[in-house]
């Protein structure tokens, strides 16, 4: 069994929240409500919460190998100071369709940094999926997603999975040291039972980790694409997860409230909070942005 019990409910009431990340440096759990646009900081050690409202929506937060914060907004990437969390202009050139914006992002092992971008309106197919890191410009590295969500990595470094939220797809992609993608195939595709594949992670047994939105949960699978375990929590809208900690064997799970009916807010009263997995196995450490 990798997951013991919820050791703790954080209710931030997120309608949106995603990204879950940890911060080495600074001991810091950091996550997202991007429809909200608050940036959320639990700080480990003192076991304090702060929400820092935004200017527009957040929709990832990182740190970087020289131990500095970025972040991916609406559509343009952003140093925060580690302080007051204000932000100053990193990458602003994405040319990206008007309605678009940023989605989910990830290092490889190397620090290339990859990050999706979907439709706003979750109707057509202009998301893509970009990389930008190690003293190369941005490129699009894969095209066509509604929802672009998700990237992880393999244990090893040398596979990507990327998700495909619309179709209830997860692909796998070859990835090299130069963080050059190829041979891109279906690794799983979710069924009508088990919702809609969001946030991703790997752990250190080199299992998929992925939150189902809609379907109340998280689902851990091996290398071929076996669900090894599904673990159910009490909301239906599971959006991401990353391992956190000195040992990383603790699990800080992000939720949604939006579109859920009064009935079933009454009924999940904790949709939209951080969930956080006492697990009996490790994460892996994120490897910082090498820009």
């Amino acid at each position: 069994m990798a997951v013991n019990a919820i050791k703790m409910i954080i209710p931030c009431q997120c309608l949106l929240g995603e990204g879950p990340y940890f911060s080495r440096t600074f001991n810091c759990l950091f996550w997202v409500d991007i429809l909200s646009k608050v940036l959320y900081r639990f700080d480990c050690t003192q076991q304090t919460l702060q929400a820092v409202q935004m200017p527009e929506s957040i929709c990832w937060l990182m740190e970087t190998h020289d131990q500095q914060l970025i972040a991916g907004f609406e559509n343009a990437i952003y140093y925060l100071d580690s302080n007051t969390l204000q932000r100053t202009s990193l990458y602003c050139q994405l040319n990206e369709p008007q309605g678009n914006r940023l989605n989910d992002a990830k290092t490889d092992r190397h620090g290339n940094l990859f990050f999706g971008t979907m439709d706003k309106l979750e109707q057509q197919n202009v998301g893509s999926l970009y990389r930008l890191g190690n003293g190369k410009s941005l490129q699009k590295v894969d095209s066509n997603y509604v929802i672009s969500n998700g990237p992880a990595i393999s244990k090893d470094g040398r596979t990507l999975y990327s998700t495909e939220s619309s179709t209830q797809t997860i692909y796998q992609f070859d990835l090299n040291a130069q963080g050059e993608l190829s041979n891109k195939r279906v690794f799983v595709k979710f069924d009508q039972t088990m919702g809609f594949p969001d946030g991703m992670t790997v752990d250190n047994d080199n299992h998929l980790w992925v939150a189902s939105w809609n379907g109340h949960g998280l689902y851990r699978f091996c290398e071929n694409g076996t669900i090894v375990h599904f673990y159910r929590l009490p909301a239906p809208r599971i959006t991401s997860l990353t391992f956190f900690g000195d040992d990383l064997t603790t699990i800080a799970v992000t939720s949604a409230r939006i579109g859920l009916e009064p009935e079933v807010l009454t009924q999940y009263p904790y949709s939209g909070a951080v969930f956080i997995l006492q697990a009996d196995i490790q994460g892996i450490a994120e490897t910082p942005a090498q820009l």
